[in-house]
């Protein structure tokens, strides 16, 4: 497709000229791409070749002819979607390199639901993308699976909705909107803490300081609030390895971080995990005969909560306004090279 390139100085910046082998079936096919597909050509030629260029103007020659011209937007050269590489780690030893534009249509894919409108999906997206620039640079792989979600490529989705097409469509719009934005805490990459509701605020952690604990009283009003599970005391024994009766001492210790069953101590997160429960904000009911978990909410209540996220949408807020709502000590930034 492409025979050979020179970098030339034009009016003191590089211009890339590409020379096109002569096929005329490729020509009238070439004609046709879009401009996006042209920077993925252009970027994975620089980049299988490394080749230095540093300039924005591209143009593609046919028999010595300029046929096409694009602009490599200089602003996203080395991180936009279609020029970010990521390292999927598979498994120890197996890996597997995508375009960032890849990996957040399968997050999006994978948190889709028809109630989100796209400032919801594009929090959702600058969330992952930093995400991204963070694994990448501290660590050059993501983990196929990690406690913030699984890596599934976004061409498995297609069985699973009718409308695939269009919904690719318009996520790699949302994708487009917010190119090479990450969100930060003095300037460094954060986590991409997400949940689906709350009790009504938000939780900060002595750990990521970052995370702020905000009023989301709007969570309240979500259908999965409030939820509880029974156990009886024999599977309680057995899940924490500890004998546990109706006469146990159980009891919630350190202003709720830790809960006591017989000698031993958890923490809300293993009480969670444990019992499968939806949220870390429990509430301990001791019966007779068994114990009864109430939850609310859905998920850690860290970081940004979908439901609030999607009620602040519905009044006119835009994706900035949301995330600096919910992560009010961090700020937007973009990625420039």
């Amino acid at each position: 497709m492409i025979s050979s390139y020179e970098v030339r100085q034009e009016n003191g910046e590089e211009v890339l000229y590409f020379h096109l082998s002569y096929q005329y079936e490729f020509a009238e096919e070439f004609s046709t791409y879009a401009e996006r597909d042209l920077r993925i050509l252009s970027n994975q030629f620089l980049n299988t070749n490394q080749i230095p260029f540093h300039g924005n103007q591209v143009y593609f020659l046919l028999d010595g002819k300029i046929v096409r011209k694009i602009s490599l937007k200089k602003e996203s050269f080395f991180y936009g979607p279609d020029q970010f590489v990521l390292s999927i780690q598979i498994d120890e030893k197996a890996y597997s390199e995508i375009f960032l534009r890849e990996y957040l249509l399968s997050i999006l894919f994978s948190y889709y639901s028809p109630q989100y409108g796209d400032e919801v999906f594009k929090c959702i997206c600058v969330l992952f993308q930093t995400y991204a620039y963070k694994m990448m640079r501290d660590f050059s792989c993501l983990p196929h699976h990690s406690l913030f979600g699984e890596y599934v490529a976004s061409i498995e989705y297609q069985d699973t909705y009718q409308n695939y097409k269009a919904m690719v469509d318009r996520f790699n719009g949302i994708i487009d909107s917010v190119s090479c934005i990450f969100l930060g805490y003095q300037k460094e990459y954060i986590l991409p803490f997400i949940h689906l509701s709350n009790s009504g605020k938000t939780l900060s952690n002595i750990k990521y300081p970052y995370l702020s604990s905000v009023k989301s009283l709007w969570d309240i009003t979500s259908p999965n609030y409030l939820s509880f599970v029974d156990y009886d005391f024999s599977t309680l024994s057995r899940l924490f390895h500890v004998k546990i009766t109706s006469q146990s001492k159980i009891q919630i210790l350190h202003q709720g971080e830790l809960v006591q069953f017989g000698y031993k101590n958890f923490s809300l997160l293993e009480i969670k995990n444990l019992l499968k429960l939806k949220s870390v904000d429990i509430l301990i009911l001791v019966y007779r005969d068994r114990v009864r978990f109430v939850t609310r909410g859905v998920g850690n209540a860290l970081g940004l909560s979908l439901f609030g996220a999607c009620t602040i949408e519905e009044n006119g807020g835009k994706y900035d306004q949301i995330l600096r709502y919910y992560f009010p000590k961090c700020m937007l930034y973009q990625n420039v090279k």
